[in-house]
């Protein structure tokens, strides 16, 4: 009986964890912070850091894959959405304005997120961080 509730209480709490630990499902809205970018170009050897567009230290991508849409500090529309899956690891959201294709991937677990930006000039990888926002 012991050895039941042991095993009972461990299945438990390994659900939770599990649950826990893919928070970053694209079931919530986030707030994704960029830490870290690249800008890349084909006349160029190497990849530049990437210049904020914005002054402001705390413009974040708001990302709500429910509606569809990124919303970026840089752009007055919102981006839409128009492929998302995951994988055990990775939320990945994929989509295309009339100039650019972008692609984004988020970790399930940790939030850490990897965008790029593909244009018929260059590309553009940025490294961030998401946190999970309440739906309003």
């Amino acid at each position: 009986m012991k050895a039941f509730l042991w095993a009972s209480i461990a299945l438990t709490l390994s659900m939770g964890t599990a649950a826990a630990a893919e928070q970053f499902d694209g079931s919530q809205p986030m707030s994704c912070k960029p830490l870290k970018g690249h800008d890349c170009l084909p006349t160029e050897d190497s990849c530049k850091p990437l210049k904020p567009e914005s002054e402001d230290k705390n413009a974040e991508l708001g990302i709500d894959v429910a509606k569809l849409a990124i919303r970026s500090p840089f752009r007055t529309s919102l981006l839409p959405i128009q492929h998302a899956t995951q994988n055990r690891e990775s939320l990945v959201l994929q989509g295309a304005d009339l100039q650019f294709a972008w692609s984004t991937v988020v970790n399930r677990t940790t939030g850490a997120m990897t965008l790029t930006i593909a244009d018929r000039k260059g590309a553009y990888v940025v490294f961030g961080q998401c946190r999970i926002v309440p739906r309003k």
